[in-house]
């Protein structure tokens, strides 16, 4: 009974003691909840953007071929610098060398018929004059025919005329001047089957179209050409252009001409200077495993002065500055919270908080421009948590109160 009682009476001081405690703290009076605050005031403020990228030549050349081909002689390696017209990779050339060949043969055979053709209607026409010139007519004497006869070219045997007959008619001129013609339209094309001939022969042949480096081969002399990838590439290293992707609000933010700043871990503490040279004008969206990403907008930036440091390829950090402010009321972006699509601050008035909406401009790291809603001076509560309410009573702590 002694060792029951004991326990009855340490139960009843577990009892007491709990009782004690909820008292204690329940029954104490509370003071004003203490608030990391800050006092809003006027401040000059930059809006930036920011966004990675891949550093690209302004200037580039891909040698690429639609249909594979023999390797012949590879002209170049990776690194070389070369000039515009210089010749980087053959291909074996050996069919269309054949082809030009027979088609300077053509064009030598066709002039041959248009210079023989001429001169028939060249002494054709001269034998007509001296038939003018004798007074002969369709009527006129065998003699005076033998005296024109004399004259006439080989041409008018082949059409069986005799010299009287072709000097009464025109026939016979309009005959020579059609085979002319024929023969000329012949020799066009055959010039025009030679500069086929010539183009595909040095479409074999493939040079550089401008002056720079050589920073990819691809091509092995031997082997077949590769339709996939580029046989050569040649790049203008000397000047550069960042290309990033940005979101759409982002996008919207910036325009052609705004100026950028470009870090890198290879600038170490330096910056690039450059500026928007263009903007995509339309929206793409990725398609990935797991879906399609949200769309983006592609912007080009003109670097002003490439190091050489920066390497095609490379990637680096872009920092866009968007809007510049100055004497704007702003807002630690700390101070904001959201409930759907309104935004909210707790100022503090009359050391009680006040659930107040706002409107933003615009913002950057670490401020939020307030377009309404505050005024300069008031007391905002910073890092609300949701145990705040309307009307808490709180007190700023010490040393908290400016923006």
């Amino acid at each position: 009974m002694t060792k029951r009682l004991w326990w009855m009476i340490g139960a009843m001081l577990l009892v007491l003691a709990l009782a004690f405690g909820v008292w204690w703290f329940w029954g104490k009076p509370q003071g004003p909840l203490q608030v990391k605050a800050g006092v809003v005031t006027p401040i000059s403020m930059q809006e930036n953007v920011f966004a990675t990228g891949s550093v690209v030549p302004v200037s580039s050349q891909e040698v690429r071929v639609l249909t594979p081909g023999r390797v012949a002689k590879v002209a170049v390696k990776v690194g070389d610098s070369v000039q515009a017209g210089q010749t980087l990779v053959a291909l074996d050339t050996t069919l269309v060398d054949a082809q030009v060949a027979q088609a300077k043969v053509s064009v030598e055979a066709a002039q041959t018929v248009v210079s023989t053709a001429q001169a028939n209607l060249d002494e054709l026409k001269k034998a007509q004059s001296a038939a003018s010139t004798a007074g002969l007519s369709p009527d006129s004497s065998a003699d005076g025919a033998g005296v024109v006869s004399s004259l006439l070219p080989q041409f008018l045997s082949e059409q069986n005329s005799t010299p009287q007959e072709s000097l009464v008619s025109p026939v016979v001129i309009r005959q020579a001047e059609g085979a002319l013609a024929q023969s000329k339209a012949a020799l066009k094309q055959a010039q025009e089957m030679l500069k086929v001939a010539q183009v595909q022969q040095g479409q074999l042949i493939h040079k550089a179209s401008m002056a720079g480096t050589v920073v990819e081969v691809n091509a092995q002399e031997g082997n077949l050409s590769s339709v996939q990838v580029p046989l050569v590439v040649v790049a203008d290293l000397t000047q550069m252009n960042v290309e990033a992707q940005l979101n759409e609000i982002d996008a919207g933010k910036v325009q052609v001409g705004g100026k950028v700043s470009i870090s890198s871990k290879m600038l170490g503490d330096a910056s690039v200077q450059g500026t928007i040279v263009e903007i995509a004008p339309t929206a793409v969206s990725k398609t990935s495993i797991q879906g399609s990403a949200s769309p983006t907008v592609g912007i080009k930036i003109r670097l002003e002065k490439a190091p050489l440091e920066l390497k095609p390829g490379f990637t680096v950090t872009i920092e866009i500055i968007v809007a510049t402010k100055e004497g704007v009321l702003a807002v630690p972006q700390e101070a904001l919270f959201q409930e759907g699509n309104k935004n909210y601050v707790y100022r503090i008035q009359a050391g009680r908080l006040e659930k107040t909406e706002v409107k933003l401009g615009i913002g950057n790291d670490t401020h939020q421009e307030i377009t309404s809603g505050l005024n300069s001076g008031d007391q905002v509560v910073l890092n609300p948590s949701n145990d705040f309410s309307e009307g808490m009573q709180v007190v700023p702590e010490a040393g908290s109160g400016g923006v």
